[in-house]
């Protein structure tokens, strides 16, 4: 981050300070109680006593040099610790930190870093974040107050308190930059000579380094204690500087440049720069500015740069450059002049694409998808286009970040008129002096063309300038500037001239330095021109014989309270009663008045800085005078918003007359609940003379803590502030401390008490702020904790639920739904994240987000995570600590009691203490917690909801499970979770997958596999024959999986009936089918092939153990030969004339695949690769033209790569199929070799063995005939018995004796929610309808509730979606649970029953928030419909009328609408 250097000069000759005496029993202190108050003011204010922080002074002086004050000054504010150097701190957050501090012979050098925003942005560019939400501006101005009070009470003063001084972050808390210059309020003058230091005449000392370099210390340059400081000799030079540092403000008619141009000469880059740097700096009357500009004084050059100045807008800064107009289409040089009446978008782009927008977001489709209020255009000058316009002198690497990350130099327009056509956005001013903005440092990009009258840059630059100042373009300047600052960027004469800007009417609340600024409320005047100022000279003693005019009229409203003031409005009433009816620009003139009293009032007069008021520099008089500098800053912090232009660099008693002046004229725009303030700091005192002022001060007694005790304030404080006040100051005091050079314990530290302080009072806070409003204050801080890598985690896990409360269902969804999703979805898991998946935070996430939304956004996020790919990488993220290898001096001598007793210092905190309040819960695996919830939400949700949501997810997430070459590597014996003769590492993460399959099926019967696992099975190895890419690959050998495993949970008479169809015809023969068959690649070769063929023959000893001996023999008899049968491909299609396609017998495990030998085999070079290339061709879909790709050779086995895919539902990431790629073509050939290598002896053999097992010797003779090599391959692997028993592989006996009965038959435990008739067919119904189907009905008969006895007259579904409560005219409240009952025919009783009506009930509502039900029966009862209790029960008296309707209102709140039968209303 850059840094930024401020500069004090230092002052000669001795300085005295005194010294005052802080013995004061009595004090009126922020926290004093409502009697301490009373007796205050009976003992004090009637003595006309003021009581600031140091009350009584002394006689006592001490002598001390201008460093040594400073040096005290800083040391009085930050803690200067010698082992964090780097930064220097304060006690409290809200100053802001100091990077380090630099004392030579003559300054004193202040570094900070670089900081974002200021409270002059906030006001300037996102006023609506104050203006919609007043307690963000009661909180800031509550910290500033403390801010103010923290400076006091070291002895210090403010000083000209500015809005550029006080940084605001995201989180609106500020921070005061110090102005160590003029913040030494108790220096006294000294009576040996010593230099005058008036604390409100040093703003113009200090100089800000715009270079950004940073100060280190050195041995010239050491930072200097106040012990060890060294006087500083005097120097008349110094005399002299410091005499030229007074108040008085730059007159901007002595300043800016005349009429006529200057020479090209002197319009340099730094000349031009520099004067607009002297702008931004200088006061400027705006009124002064218009009638020299009208009158000719000042260049159009001039004055834009000056009203861009006003603006804020700043050089070199592609968010918030300069903006002038383009004048010309540079076809000639003096006609086919722009339009300036017209915004360049608007020329550009044409009326009816500025319409269209501004209609489409005025229409209520765009209402419903989109929060973007209707504009024109979003800026007037991009940053895009700005890096445009200078890219012949801007690298290709920021070119590249800003426009577009590809160079191309042929995008950028050549010359300087294809760039006026190019661009829809305005000018900057450096094509009207900066002839180097041509020149190309670029070797491929050509030098930017100038027209064809110009000869060089440096001509085009002159006559540009020149053609800015003609009359053509004086004449018409003024509707540009409307367009540009004026009336006519909002209103309705902003929609007439097409010119809606959306940062000035979207209302946003976010932070920013630059943007559009309106500086003008009324049209702006038009500039008078040459002959007309002649015109008006000899005019000037003819007597005026017309009529009254507005301009009479608007001299007779102003009134300025100074003598200055008004003699400036006689002069200009003067000048146009000299006027005739004939002068053509009396409307000019009209519209300057017009506008300066609209826009501006009327400013004090400039000659007003001279009279510098000659107040003591004693510490009383300047804590008086740093409350009015508050005043000061309140006033601009809300005007700016309305005032649209308050200057931030008039000097002290200047800014205190315009403030005063703006709050008379404006007084009905300042709030109600500050004018109090503002009229007690800035209209009731005055500013005549000394002894005045003095008696006027000693008659208020007040300061600082006056504004901030909660008796005496005339703020509105809201009575929790000071909590929050001191809760988010502890945060942001934590922060600053992580910016110290610590070691890795000591932050460990800083965020765990981070962590204490949020779960132990952020949760009593969120109870006391009532409003949203003030909820947006503590906010930030949670969802910053919230993203926390660390502790993020922790917070969400116990917050979440408070949090959620407070806010209520709506603002919870649009602010923590984000949040959480990121939460459930990390980068990298931590050992903390498993909470977040628990059934008791999932319940709390469904009950405060509502279901419906929970199901959209969440199940996705569970089945990630419960396939395991997670727990690889859960691993807890801390701060690195190496105690082990290296000792830490610091560590061990940690001393407890340095700490500030304002914060908490968790010295007996458990980081486990949240596991106490967890649910039993075995194991801390993320998957083991997902697959819990998952099970919970299936049965919680019902047969319908769990399969939409859950069960179509989970067989996306199982074939995912393979979708990687890392997951089709063999697993050891021991681990075998699927117990098949080759488990692949896929096999773990998908036996959680499948296992959450397998619990609807125990819950919701057989049924789930017949019409939602088999369909599925059937269309995935469909499609898989239709064209087998990486993702259908891995379906398919997920579909093998879940076929096994579900096997086991069909009953006998349900798997004999769908054995033949669709069992055996349409998944395990057309699996064969696609196995075998020669024309169809596998993406991962012959691994994947070879892996589903060994689970084929999985499923097929399943079958054959499952039916028994004899019904092998029966009902196998077909699949046993298919599956021998695709042994006969790899040796029918062999020519044996071909010694290249000889088959060899594996003897080694060097050919067998998946062994290291093999796949080191397979990363060979392919260029070893022999054969032909080829060429693909293809035909466009919509040319029907041939296209022939680029010639490639074919890959074999010894091609292949690794590749990698994403496990993520969400983020699914593109995997190129290897058919379509024009670089893999897959010839007969290879196939053949996949197949060869797929159908070995070792598989045949094995196969071969264990049926012979389980249907007979004989038997399998019979089936297996026609096959010689099968029998050969026996003959030769019985010879090599050590074959079949190597060590990387798993014996098929060995599987089969760990089979289990449970594995081949399971037997469900409780059937009483099996789906069944009238919800069977529901079910089948909903789960094949799409999502986006009308509503239809079916009349279907699903439940009857009986517990009434007479008719129901209210009916109240909660929100999980499976409760509900009816009420009756039998003076009874039941409440139902909603859950499928086997059968339609079963009468459902209720959960639980209320008897405490004495009359029909009428009305239920729930309330939301709180999870209560309210009944009404005449009269309210609020009951727990969960736990069956009543909690409250409000009855009318006898004499009201009882209560005829009720209605509860929405979260988060907590009350009853209940109305009566009289027409009144209760709530």
């Amino acid at each position: 981050m850059s840094s930024i250097t401020e500069k004090i000069f230092l002052n000669d000759g001795p300085l005295l300070i005194k010294v005052t005496d802080t013995a004061v029993d009595e004090q009126l202190t922020g926290n004093a109680s409502l009697r301490m108050i009373l007796q205050w003011y009976e003992r004090h204010i009637y003595r006309h006593l003021f009581l600031p922080l140091f009350q009584t002074e002394t006689d006592s002086t001490v002598k001390c040099s201008h460093s040594d004050a400073l040096l005290a000054a800083i040391e009085l504010l930050y803690n200067l610790d010698p082992a964090n150097a780097d930064v220097y701190l304060s006690s409290t957050a809200n100053i802001f930190p100091l990077k380090n501090y630099v004392l030579t012979q003559q300054t004193l050098s202040l570094t900070y870093e670089s900081w974002s925003y200021t409270l002059r942005d906030l006001s300037t560019y996102s006023p609506y974040a104050i203006d919609g939400c007043h307690l963000r501006l009661l909180f800031i101005i509550y910290q500033l107050l403390k801010t103010i009070l923290f400076v006091h009470q070291r002895g210090l003063s403010t000083g000209p308190l500015q809005l550029t001084d006080i940084h605001i972050n995201e989180r609106y808390w500020i921070q005061l930059k110090a102005r160590f210059h003029s913040c030494l309020a108790t220096i006294e003058l000294s009576s040996d000579g010593g230099t005058t230091l008036n604390p409100n005449n040093n703003n113009n000392n200090n100089n800000t380094d715009d270079d950004h370099h940073h100060h280190h210390h050195n041995s010239q340059s050491k930072p200097r204690s106040r012990a060890n400081s060294m006087s500083l000799s005097s120097t008349s030079k110094q005399k002299n500087r410091v005499a030229d540092h007074h108040d008085e403000s730059l007159v901007v008619t002595t300043k800016i440049s005349p009429t006529t141009s200057p020479p090209i000469a002197h319009s340099s880059v730094y000349h031009v720069e520099h004067r607009y740097e002297t702008y931004c700096r200088t006061h400027i009357d705006i009124v002064e500015l218009i009638k020299q500009w009208q009158l000719g004084n000042i260049s159009n050059f001039d004055y834009l740069l000056i009203l861009n100045a006003l603006a804020g807008r700043k050089f070199h800064d592609p968010n918030n450059h300069l903006i002038f107009p383009w004048i010309n289409d540079f076809t000639s040089s003096t006609c086919n002049l722009r339009d300036l009446s017209q915004s360049k978008y608007r020329l550009n782009k044409g009326d009816p694409q500025l319409d269209l927008t501004y209609n489409y977001y005025s229409s209520s489709v765009s209402s419903a998808t989109t929060n973007i209020v209707p504009h024109h255009l979003s800026e007037h000058l991009s940053s895009i286009t700005y890096h445009v316009y200078k890219a012949r002198r801007t690298e290709k690497r920021v070119l590249c970040e800003n426009v577009r990350s590809i160079w191309v130099p042929n995008e950028y327009p050549s010359s300087i008129g294809r760039l006026y056509f190019w661009t829809p956005e305005e000018c900057i001013p450096e094509f009207f002096y900066d002839a180097s903005l041509f020149q190309s440092i670029h070797e491929d990009l050509p030098d930017l063309l100038v027209p064809d009258w110009c000869s060089s840059p440096e001509e085009f630059v002159e006559k540009h300038r020149q053609l800015l100042e003609s009359r053509e373009v004086s004449e018409n300047l003024h509707l540009w500037i409307d367009l540009i600052f004026g009336h006519k960027l909002t209103g309705e004469s902003a929609v007439e001239a097409k010119n809606v800007c959306l940062p000035l009417v979207d209302h946003h609340d976010d932070l920013r330095n630059g943007g559009i600024v309106q500086l003008f409320l009324k049209p702006h005047p038009a500039r008078f021109l040459a002959s007309t100022r002649q015109m008006t000279d000899s005019l000037a003693s003819i007597p005026s014989t017309r009529r009254p005019t507005l301009l009479d009229e608007e001299q007779r409203k102003i009134r300025a309270p100074s003598s200055v003031s008004n003699s400036r409005s006689n002069d200009s009433t003067s000048l146009a009663c000299e006027l005739n009816d004939t002068f053509s620009h009396l409307e000019a003139i009209e519209q300057l008045l017009l506008l300066t009293s609209i826009s501006f009032g009327r400013l004090p007069s400039s000659s007003l800085n001279n009279r510098v008021l000659k107040y003591s520099s004693t510490f009383l008089h300047a804590c008086q005078r740093d409350l009015q500098y508050f005043g000061v800053c309140l006033l601009e912090l809300i005007l700016l918003g309305k005032q649209h232009y308050i200057s931030a660099n008039s000097n002290g008693p200047q800014r205190l007359a315009t403030a005063k002046q703006l709050l008379n004229n404006n007084w009905h725009l300042i709030p109600t609940p500050f004018r109090t303030c503002l009229s007690l700091l800035l209209l009731d005192l005055s500013n005549e003379n000394e002894s005045n002022t003095q008696q006027q001060i000693s008659n208020r007694a007040i300061n600082v803590a006056f504004f901030l005790n909660r008796w005496t304030t005339p703020f509105p404080f809201p009575f929790y502030f000071e909590e929050l006040y001191r809760i988010v100051h502890q945060f942001e005091q934590f922060d600053q401390q992580l910016l110290l050079n610590l070691t890795s314990y000591q932050q460990k530290q800083i965020h765990d008490n981070k962590l204490y302080l949020l779960l132990t009072q952020v949760p009593s806070l969120l109870l006391s702020l009532h409003t949203q409003q003030g909820h947006e204050l503590l906010m930030p801080y949670i969802f910053h904790a919230f993203r926390q890598p660390i502790y993020g985690v922790r917070c969400i896990y116990s917050l979440f639920n408070p949090i959620s409360v407070v806010l209520g269902p709506d603002e919870s969804r649009r602010q923590l739904l984000s949040l959480i999703q990121s939460a459930l979805n990390p980068d990298r898991t931590t050992v903390y994240h498993w909470r977040c998946f628990t059934r008791r935070f999932i319940t709390q996430l469904i009950a405060r987000f509502n279901l419906t939304k929970f199901l959209q956004s969440f199940p996705i996020l569970l089945i990630e995570a419960c396939s395991g790919f997670k727990d690889e990488i859960n691993l807890k993220i801390e701060i690195d600590d190496d105690n082990s290898n290296t000792s830490d001096s610091n560590i061990e001598n940690d001393d407890p009691t340095n700490e500030r007793s304002d914060t908490i210092i968790p010295q007996d905190y458990d980081t486990n203490a949240l596991e106490a309040n967890d649910e039993p819960h075995t194991s801390k695996l993320l998957s083991d917690a997902a697959v819990e919830s998952i099970t919970y939400l299936q049965l919680k949700l019902g047969p319908v909801l769990g399969c939409k949501y859950f069960g179509r997810h989970l067989l996306r997430m199982l074939a995912l499970c393979y979708v990687d070459d890392d997951q089709l590597q063999l697993l050891s014996s021991d681990k075998n979770p699927f117990k098949s003769i080759r488990p692949v590492r896929g096999d773990l993460n998908a036996k959680k997958v499948v296992d959450c399959l397998l619990s609807l099926i125990q819950k919701y019967g057989e049924q789930i596999i017949l019409l939602f696992y088999f369909p599925h099975l059937i269309e995935t190895i469909r499609v898989a024959n239709n064209r087998l890419t990486i993702r259908t690959e891995s379906a398919l050998l997920s579909s093998i999986v879940l076929l096994k495993s579900i096997l086991p949970y069909m009953s006998d008479s349900t798997l004999m009936t769908n054995l033949a169809e669709p069992l055996k015809n349409r998944i395990v023969h057309s699996s064969l089918t696609l196995l075998s068959s020669n024309s169809v690649h596998f993406p991962s070769f012959e691994r994947a092939r070879s892996i589903c063929a060994y689970r084929m023959l999985d499923i097929l000893l399943l079958l054959s153990l499952r039916l028994g001996y004899e019904s092998t023999r029966l009902y196998m008899n077909d699949s046993i030969r298919a599956f021998f049968a695709c042994f006969q491909s790899t040796h029918e299609s062999i020519d044996d004339t071909n010694p290249s396609r000889t088959v060899s017998v594996p003897s080694s495990s060097a050919n067998r695949p998946h062994s290291p030998a093999f796949l080191s085999s397979h990363t060979t070079n392919t260029n070893s690769t022999d054969g032909d290339e080829y060429c693909r061709i293809t035909i466009d879909s919509i040319t029907k033209s041939y296209k022939i790709d680029a010639p490639a050779k074919p890959l074999s086995l010894n091609s292949k790569q690794v590749r990698g895919a994403s496990h993520s539902l969400l983020t699914t990431q593109y995997i190129e199929d290897d058919s379509s790629s024009s670089t893999n073509i897959h010839t007969r050939e290879s196939i053949q070799q996949e197949i060869d290598a797929t159908f070995t002896c070792e598989l045949a053999c094995t196969a071969f063995v264990q049926f012979c097992r389980l249907c007979g010797d004989q038997h399998m003779n019979s089936l297996v005939t026609r096959n010689d090599n099968i029998y050969a391959w026996i003959a030769e692997l019985t010879s090599k018995p050590d074959v079949l028993s190597r060590n990387d592989s798993i014996s098929a006996s060995d599987v089969l004796i760990s089979i289990r009965d449970h594995d081949i038959r399971n037997h469900y435990e409780d059937e009483s929610r099996f789906l069944r008739k009238n919800w069977l067919s529901y079910w089948e119904h909903e789960v094949g309808r799409s999502e986006n189907a009308p509503l239809s009905f079916k009349q279907i008969h699903l439940q009857s509730f009986v517990g009434h006895t007479s008719a129901v007259r209210s009916l109240c579904v909660l929100d999980d979606e499976s409760t509900f409560i009816s009420g009756g005219r039998d003076q009874k409240l039941l409440v139902w649970k909603l859950e499928n009952q086997n059968d339609n025919a079963i009468k459902v009783e209720s959960r639980w029953s209320y008897n405490g009506c004495r009359r029909s009930v009428f009305a239920i509502s729930f309330l939301e928030s709180i999870r209560l039900a309210a009944i009404c029966d005449g009269s309210i009862h609020v009951l727990d419909p969960f736990r069956g209790q009543v909690v409250f029960r409000y009855t009318q008296p006898k004499e009201t009328s009882l209560f005829a309707a009720m209605a509860t209102m929405p979260a988060p709140s907590t009350n009853i609408l209940a109305a009566t039968s009289d027409g009144i209303v209760r709530l």
